[in-house]
């Protein structure tokens, strides 16, 4: 047997060669191929399941930086393990002093938490995102004490650093089945012990036995100066000092907020984990939801000062957002527009209520200036690119334009043919159009107002509701919803079928009740369309609604009390519930990119799964009524198919008075513009700026790399050398895939795998740093002659002929190899309209009817087929998708069976970043392919004329 010291100088000379490894044309070491699988945990093709396996299967393993791979981590990941306290097996996840974070993807990078454990290096903090921590737990839940022991925290107990205290708590079952850093947000908890001292029944908030050593105080609050940490009581004092292991803000030095680190143990071992096999054809693509960045895009221009609305909480500097082609137009109850907070002389510009903003870049547009006398409350793009202002001015350029105007997008000049104005005569007489919307030749309105007048015609009675023919501008008398109160929100179905409107009315037309939302027919009369009793979040009288939204299947509602509400779209059946808390209410919604958002003046927790407000958590209690807690900062985002909260969206911002936001859009980019009294904003890279009245979040990265190709494997007695090639750019991280599982990283387009035999199977594929990865090649495997290889066909990305006009009858032979599309147009994929990443916008122009079948054909050149031993084929289904090479149809997806027609509808709508993230593929015939010119044929077929997203692209690979 070896002696304790040969192991330990061997276990740590075999760590410093595997961390000191670059990834040009490395190896990565492994066992010798007779021996059982090592988890030594020393080197990615031998990263083990847990710090805790690592430590039972050598016992005299060291506290260092070990790899760790579960199915769920996807990839080695460098963890520090502590494999001294408590008998080891601790996995760091996160460790600094003040400032730590609350948000879902923590701060920093695993290698940057595993790099820098202790000292005053380690005092900025640095935290593993959650689903990296999750990911350590292998599927099992936080809560999971079979497969974890809790939660361990060690803080320094002076200001040296030589003292340190452990504490432990564990989290109360089935409260807990993913990690988040918002602790302040109160998550129950089963018992804690601190210092020897413990308890129960009480949160993560705010926890101990006394105001000294044993507590645990989470929060931010004005008693230690809103310092974000894991603080001590109010009888333990700190310092500024940069090297103090206990810092303190607070004036008298009280509430010391020590450096801290944090530890879970996962106890998991390989031998349980179950890694999916990767197909013959490789692994699909994987792409992220299309969130926006966290941080802010830079900001030059924005908009300031409080016009003629006054301060009233519901008069935000800016309330509404509208795209026209390359411009985004922001109304608001702002005076002036300025570059800058210190601006001067011609970088500040007193244009008040409305101005324009170049939609890619932010800039002012200077040629745009009308003239209004008070505040814009809603602005939406009319049919033929003219912009529709809804607010409470009485004039616009000197003309009168009571509550709504029509204006030249470019210029701002009144457009002289819409006269239609309003008026209220009740209430004051102030009239007030707060909401707007395009749908089937109309506008619709809702605010306060009770009539509406236009030269030549007789007055049209339409209180609260009302819709306008775009044709004539004159206003619809056989549409009136009649409402009690004031309208806040109006929106369109997708199908053009309903209206939904938001307020502070109780009843509608002919005394039906109408109680703060309702959902009216756009066939004439204004009935209701569907019963609509909407869940409030307070059993007291605040219950009025400021914002509705369709987006998908689902009307999100959301108002007073900090509700955020989705009910069925077909039923408006409650189906998803969220109070925002502490904070305000919500007070608009949008969607875009398969997310909901919604804005709101809160600055603190989503709770979800809760409709009540006044028993969600309050400090110190444990008496909840929500699953899960997640940071806020004014605006957040929900998955619009699942009515989950998406904790990857928290963007920093602060508001004036905290008010937050108050208009949402995303634009035609994908990127999302945020306004209301918004000040100041994190940047991508962590700064904070000013920002007036607005911000605006560039959509992440969500589409799949490059896939390698040519992939050769040859063995050389245990080492197998892969080589590949690939169009991605330099810097690209790839993937190698041993059997089920990766085992090695890369930026080079080679890699040696030791400890290989000859019926391991390899694949490759690429990442990129925000998670997405692209298809992986076909799996080879070393061979005992010529090397296997992938052949690509048809590459993503490619050149396409298309045809998209209902007006033209498709050829019959429109599939086959040699029909001749010399007269469709031609452009790069992915071709579509809609959101998602669009090269080629197919789209039919304004105002023409969509054909619901678009067909798309190209052509590539193969050699040598004889050769090819298999044909794979991915693509996506948006909304559905036949393929044909060489005229034969080849699969099919969200289709029904039997023959198409240009009129034979998908079976579903799924977004285009739904699609992206379910990719189809099918396996091709080769015998289908000739030596010489090809083709491939597709169709894509809508689920209904305006899906609001269709998208195609396409990659054909061989192997030979």
């Amino acid at each position: 047997m070896r002696a304790h010291s040969q192991l330990t100088w061997r276990t740590g000379l075999r760590a410093a060669i595997a961390l000191a490894v670059v990834s040009t044309g490395l190896t990565i070491a492994a066992a010798p191929a007779s021996a059982a699988p090592v988890v030594d945990g020393l080197t990615q093709a031998t990263a083990a399941a847990s710090c805790w396996e690592i430590k039972k299967n050598d016992s005299s393993a060291p506290s260092q930086v070990y790899w760790i791979l579960t199915p769920q981590l996807k990839v080695p990941t460098k963890i520090y393990c502590d494999q001294t306290t408590d008998g080891g097996g601790w996995a760091l996840i996160g460790r600094g002093r003040d400032g730590w974070a609350y948000t879902y993807d923590g701060r920093g990078t695993a290698a940057e938490v595993a790099g820098t454990v202790t000292g005053t290096a380690a005092f900025s903090p640095r935290q593993l995102g959650s689903t990296v921590i999750d990911g350590l737990m292998g599927g099992k839940r936080i809560d999971d004490l079979t497969y974890g022991s809790g939660v361990r925290v060690r803080r320094a107990r002076n200001a040296a650093g030589t003292d340190w205290q452990e504490s432990r708590w564990t989290f109360r079952s089935g409260s807990r089945d993913r990690w988040s850093w918002a602790l302040p947000a109160g998550f129950p908890l089963a018992s804690f012990a601190i210092d020897g001292a413990t308890g129960s029944g009480t949160t993560t908030r705010n926890f101990g036995t006394d105001d000294a050593y044993k507590r645990i105080w989470t929060a931010e609050d004005p008693a230690n100066s809103y310092t974000r940490g894991f603080t001590y009581g109010s009888q333990v004092t700190g310092s500024t000092s940069a090297t103090s292991y206990l810092y303190s803000k607070n004036g008298g030095g009280a509430y010391a907020v020590p450096f801290s680190q944090v530890f879970i143990r996962p106890k998991l071992l390989s031998s349980q984990l179950s890694f999916t096999t990767v197909p013959d054809a490789g692994t699909a693509p994987e792409t992220i939801r299309a969130a926006p960045r966290n941080g802010a895009l830079a900001t030059e221009w924005g908009v300031t000062g409080i016009g003629a609305g006054g301060s009233a909480e519901t008069s935000g500097e800016v309330q509404a957002f509208a795209q026209v082609g390359g411009t985004v137009y922001v109304g608001g109850n702002f005076t002036t527009v300025q570059k800058g907070a210190s601006a001067t002389g011609s970088d500040v510009v007193a244009q008040p209520y409305l101005a324009a903003f170049d939609a890619t870049t932010g800039a002012y547009i200077r040629s745009f200036t009308p003239k209004l006398d008070n505040q814009v409350k809603s602005l939406v793009a009319l049919p033929g690119g003219k912009l529709a202002v809804g607010g409470e001015f009485a004039t616009v350029n000197g003309v009168s334009r009571a509550g709504l105007v029509v204006l030249d997008p470019s210029t701002g000049a009144v457009d002289t043919g819409f006269t239609t104005v309003l008026a209220n005569r009740l209430t004051g007489g102030k009239v007030s159009v707060r909401g707007m919307d395009v749908s089937g030749g109309y506008l619709y309105l809702t605010g306060a107002f009770t009539h509406l007048l236009r030269p030549g015609t007789a007055e049209r009675y339409a209180k609260g509701g009302a819709r306008i023919s775009l044709s004539t501008g004159i206003a619809d008398n056989a549409w009136n919803p009649d409402f009690n109160g004031t309208g806040t929100a109006i929106d369109v179905s997708d199908d053009g079928t309903t209206v939904y409107f938001s307020g502070y009315f109780t009843t509608m037309r002919g005394g039906a009740v109408a109680d703060r939302a309702a959902a009216i027919s756009t066939a004439s009369g204004a009935n209701r369309a569907k019963e609509w009793q909407p869940t409030f979040s307070t059993a007291g009288s605040a219950r009025y609604q400021q914002a509705v939204k369709q987006v998908g299947g689902k009307v999100w509602l959301g108002g007073s009390q900090h509700s955020m509400f989705a009910y069925s779209a077909s039923t408006l059946a409650l189906q998803n519930t969220h109070i925002t808390k502490d904070g305000g209410d919500l007070q608009a919604i949008t969607g875009g990119n398969g997310l909901v958002f919604g804005g709101c003046h809160c600055e603190n927790w989503n709770y979800s799964d809760t409709s009540d407000f006044d028993t969600t958590t309050t400090p110190g209690s444990t008496n909840i009524s929500w699953s899960q807690a997640d940071k806020i900062y004014y605006v957040g985002a929900w998955d619009a198919k699942t009515g989950d909260y998406a904790p990857e969206f928290t963007p920093e911002m602060r508001a004036r008075e905290g008010r937050g936001a108050w208009a949402l859009m995303v634009a035609s980019d994908g990127t999302l513009w945020a306004g209301g009294t918004l000040t100041s904003a994190v940047k991508e890279n962590g700064a904070n700026q000013w920002v007036g009245g607005f911000a605006r979040f560039a959509v992440r990265p969500h589409t799949a790399p490059s896939r390698p190709n040519s992939l050769a494997v040859s063995l050389s007695g245990s080492d197998a050398r892969l080589t590949w090639s690939s169009s991605a750019p330099s810097g690209t991280t790839y993937e190698v895939l041993r059997n089920d599982r990766v085992v090695g990283l890369t930026t080079s387009k080679e890699l040696t795998i030791a400890g290989s035999v000859s019926t391991d199977r390899f694949a490759v594929r690429s990442a990129d740093a925000w998670g997405n990865r692209s298809a992986s090649t076909a799996v080879v495997g070393p061979p005992a002659g010529a090397p296997v290889t992938t052949v690509p066909l048809v590459a993503a990305g490619s050149t396409w002929s298309y045809l998209v006009d209902k007006s033209v009858t498709v050829p019959s032979d429109w599939t086959a190899r040699t029909f001749d599309a010399a007269s469709w147009r031609t452009g790069s994929a992915a071709l579509g309209w809609g959101t998602g990443a669009i090269a080629t916008n197919v789209d039919v122009p304004a105002g023409s009817t969509r054909p619901l079948t678009s067909y798309f054909r190209r052509q590539f050149t193969a050699q040598d087929v004889g050769s090819l031993t298999r044909l794979t084929l991915t693509t996506r289904a948006d909304d559905g998708i036949a393929v044909y090479v060489n005229g034969t149809e080849v699969g099919r997806s969200n289709l029904p069976s039997g023959a198409l027609t240009p009129t034979t509808y998908a079976g579903s709508a799924p977004s285009t970043a739904t699609a992206l993230a379910s990719p189809v593929t099918f396996t091709v015939p080769p015998s289908l392919l000739v030596d010489g010119t090809n083709t491939v044929a597709v169709e894509v077929h809508s689920n209904y004329r305006l899906t609001p997203s269709m998208s195609m692209d396409l990659a054909l690979s061989g192997t030979k």
